[in-house]
């Protein structure tokens, strides 16, 4: 390409949309180039101007367009930009599959023409861009109308709406009655149900009317079609109060069975029917919603083995008249937890569009891949589809399969309030949620449970206390780097880096390549820390941004539900028990001298300290460019986080080693261990000081989400310091006991106490020779090079179905030859039903766990590799 733009801009736009998506895109590119000054000429022809080069916007489809790029592009949503002859000029074609694709490709120059000027499009080079995930979508929680005023704001929507469709997020969905009395069940906010006059809302405590709440759901509607996303409801509670804690609102629920499921059944229909603007419904059909079945095969609030199956035909059925009275039908999505086959084939049976979404790792942000293995309290259960199918893809993966798998990246476990955008995190996320053929994926939105449930909302609470660190009109706006990131990777994970880096410059100046390092760093500790070490499930009794992780001592816990199960640091489970050693399972292992081939948490704890290092590193980095200059709000409130996120990995490899020494004393009865414990407990409170006090006076004073009280869902950093000064006190106590000086800490001969900022995610140098496809029934042939110089006890193979209710994957010691080592994965158990997931271990000279491909793997997206198996 020779020629260039000038501050001429000649555009020939043969779309025809004059709003909705295009006509959003279109705006948004005009604008841009007003800002640069430059003169635009719209023709409907290149012939009509003198223009060299010009610009062609449009469809793929357009005869033109078609003719000029010579082929049709017909993948959904594809995004083309390609420099073309016309016979007496240069064309810049602009081009996409459908109105998304289109948009996105128009958003996409007009944020380039924002930061680089008119520049900017002599600088396009020719692209086609395709989706990796066919659905990208982002879940938004309603708690209450006391703290989620953006429900019932229409500039908010806009705002928000906008944003999504420039991350290019093609999915909304909005869930109601998530452990909250507000909208348990919704119908009675929507519509009225004929024959249950009974069933009301107090007009004293919610003062929004039926109809007000309809226009709500269609305006949102309406506005999702015009920025490009289809619009889902959610609906978590048929009934409320399944939680006694969540209280109740809504008056003259039906109790018995029939009744109950003719009213749920009725209100859903006329509700599906009163808002057409409605592409979807998400439903939870687990005892979570208030119905599951009792003694007596009553329907009961309470936990139960056996999902309410009739009740859920009835409402399947609801689903189904209602889609037919619509001039569109709707899509369908079942969550999985609770959900049996014979309910998916009914859903199936109707005719419908169906999806079942299911949790991407337990509740909360994990690694970026799925967990290798289950909890043991889902193993225990698998009977139960409530435990079975609750966190993960479960069983659902095996083929032929007729209905379409979605991956929901809970969040609310792990990040709520500080900021978050790691590129390689979210690149490896988007390529795992196409694992067995998923369809994509969502996210739950941060800030998500704000506030707390209905009854707990008193006052529209800000989130920092410390005004001048607020940068925004809307508190959403603060994690833009979290939408960009999931929403363009999501998208495609080839999307160049220059996206997510004008977008810190814009903000952050010459700071920007310093503070997108320490958002690299700081947004990988939190997802670590959730796979090595989930204290409780769910994510109402957790929350790794605020939680100490477990006392060292039960009877210490801050948090009542960690007191009441006896949690502590030591036997807290981790959530992929298929990569990493729990605390007391390491210790029990080590002392016998058995160790297995997991990450243990002596490497954690290196990884905890690398990572607080990379982000102080970072952030002083940041300073040091910006010394002397003036600190805008959003930089002040960047740091805080960033170095709050580096006082939280600090403490926890401190009380990793506390933990890891405290659980070597009481498993072995020697108290030199008790100096170190101690010591390092000392380090952990000391670290966590910190924490709380970057904390008070500058976020909110009681940050109160989900549960609240009842759940230690509230508060603030420094109301956990007494759990440290106690866990401090009782160490010192043993010291004494024992005759042991607590200043004095023994030097032992165990690298688990070596303070040091640690390794990198690291993995051995393998050459491996895996088929990337097998036949079902036919031996696997596995080979892995290691060089002569081979420093590592020899290697294991591990591999299992896609399916983790299988459990722990099988192990197989591989024979060393004189290149490396070799096994074979028997074809008895390559099943044309399932793919298969493999991957393989060694322990080094050091004692340490080499994973491959590991965490992090330079090529390899997981740490795991995908076999496909077909049919013979």
């Amino acid at each position: 390409m020779t020629a260039s733009f000038s501050d001429s801009i000649a555009i020939v736009d043969r779309s025809d949309a004059v709003d909705g998506p295009v006509g959003f895109g279109r705006a948004e590119l005009l604008d841009a180039l007003d800002e640069t000054d430059a003169t635009v000429e719209a023709v409907a022809h290149w012939t009509e101007t003198t223009a060299d080069p010009v610009v062609v916007v449009g469809h793929t489809t357009d005869p033109v367009i078609e003719k000029l790029l010579g082929e049709t592009i017909l993948d959904s949503e594809a995004v083309v930009y390609q420099w073309e002859n016309t016979g007496d000029r240069q064309a810049l074609v602009v081009a996409g599959s459908d109105d998304r694709g289109l948009m996105y490709a128009l958003l996409e120059l007009a944020d380039r023409i924002q930061t680089n000027g008119v520049a900017a499009l002599t600088a396009v080079e020719d692209s086609i861009e395709t989706p990796d995930n066919e659905v990208r979508g982002i879940d938004r929680f309603i708690m209450g109308p006391v703290q989620d005023t953006w429900l019932y704001d229409e500039d908010f929507w806009h705002y928000y709406l906008r944003r999504l469709a420039k991350c290019r997020f093609n999915r909304f969905v909005l869930i109601a009655g998530y452990d909250s009395a507000f909208m348990s069940p919704p119908y009675p906010f929507f519509v009225d149900v004929p024959g249950f006059p009974e069933v009301t809302v107090p007009k004293n405590q919610v003062a929004t009317s039926r109809e007000e709440h309809r226009e709500v759901l269609r305006m949102i509607g309406r506005l999702c079609k015009e920025y490009g996303l289809d619009f889902f409801f959610g609906i978590w509670q048929q009934r409320p109060d399944w939680k006694e804690d969540q209280g109740e609102l809504v008056e003259g629920v039906p109790e018995k069975p029939g009744e109950l499921a003719e009213y749920c059944a009725t209100g859903l229909e006329r509700l599906l029917v009163a808002i057409p603007e409605l592409d979807g419904l998400q439903l939870r059909v687990n005892w979570e919603s208030g119905v599951s079945v009792g003694e007596m095969d009553n329907y009961t609030k309470d936990r139960s083995i056996r999902t309410a199956e009739e009740f859920w035909q009835e409402i399947i059925n609801a689903v189904e008249r209602a889609s037919a009275e619509r001039a569109d039908p709707l899509k369908f999505d079942i969550r999985a937890k609770g959900l049996t086959d014979e309910m998916i084939q009914w859903a199936l049976e109707t005719g419908l569009d169906v999806t079942v979404p299911t949790k991407y790792w337990c509740e909360s942000t994990g690694l970026p891949h799925h967990n290798t293995q289950m909890r043991s309290g889902e193993l225990a259960h698998l009977e139960d589809e409530n435990k079975s199918r609750r966190y993960g893809h479960s069983d659902l993966l095996r083929k032929p399969r007729y209905y379409d798998v979605l991956y929901r990246l809970w969040v609310v476990g792990t990040n709520r309030i500080f900021v978050w955008g790691d590129p390689d995190y979210a690149r490896r996320f988007a390529h795992s949620t196409q694992f067995g053929g998923a369809t994509g994926f969502e996210v739950t939105a941060p800030l998500s449970l704000k506030g707390g449930h209905f009854h707990l909302q008193d006052e529209n609470w800000p989130l920092f206390e410390d005004e001048s660190l607020e940068h925004y009109e809307w508190e959403d706006e603060r994690y833009w780097a979290w939408y960009l990131m999931f929403g363009r990777l999501g998208y495609s994970t080839e999307t160049d880096s220059a996206v997510w880096e004008r977008a810190f410059t814009q903000r952050f100046g010459e700071a920007a390549e310093a503070l997108l390092a320490g958002y690299r760093s700081a947004s990988k500790i939190l997802p670590l820390l959730t796979a090595a070490h989930l204290t409780r499930h769910p994510a109402l009794t957790n929350w790794a941004e605020l939680d100490t992780g477990g006392a060292l001592f039960a009877e210490h816990n801050v948090n009542p539900e960690f007191g009441n199960w006896d949690v502590t640091y030591m036997n807290a489970e981790p959530s992929d028990p298929g990569l990493f050693y729990g605390i007391n399972e390491y210790v029990r292992d080590a002392l016998a001298d058995d160790q297995h081939h997991k990450y243990t948490p002596i490497q954690l704890q290196r990884w905890y300290r690398r990572l607080a290092a990379e982000t102080r590193d970072a952030v002083e980095a940041a300073e040091r460019i910006n010394e002397g200059g003036v600190e805008s709000n959003e930089y002040r409130a960047t740091v805080l986080d960033l170095l709050m996120l580096a006082d939280l990995a600090e403490y926890h490899a401190e009380k990793t080693a506390a933990a890891l020494a405290l659980a070597f004393y009481h498993e072995s009865e020697d108290a030199a261990y008790l100096p170190t414990a101690y010591c390092a407990a000392t380090a952990a409170r000391d670290a966590w000081a910190s924490l709380a006090g970057r904390g008070e006076g500058t976020y909110h004073d009681d940050l109160v989400f989900g549960m609240g009280p009842t759940r230690a869902d509230d508060g603030q950093w420094v109301d956990r310091l007494p759990e440290l000064e106690k866990d401090v006190e009782e160490l010192d106590r043993l010291l004494e006991a024992e005759g042991i000086n607590a200043e004095d800490e023994r030097s032992l001969d165990h690298p688990a106490f070596a303070r040091t900022d640690g390794q990198s995610f690291n993995f051995p140098s393998f050459d491996v020779a895996l088929p990337k496809a097998a036949s079902a029934g036919t031996d696997i042939d596995v080979a892995v090079r290691t060089g002569e110089l081979n420093p590592h006890r020899g290697v294991t193979l591990h591999y299992r179905h896609t399916d983790q209710t299988e459990g722990a994957f099988k192990q197989v010691e591989m024979e060393q030859t004189s290149q490396g080592y070799q096994a074979i994965i028997p074809g008895d158990y390559v099943k044309s039903e399932w793919d298969l997931q493999v991957y393989f271990s060694t322990i080094d000279e050091t004692g340490a766990t080499l994973l491959y491909p590991g965490l992090y793997h330079a090529e390899e997206p997981a740490p795991y590799i995908v076999v496909t198996v077909n049919s013979v």
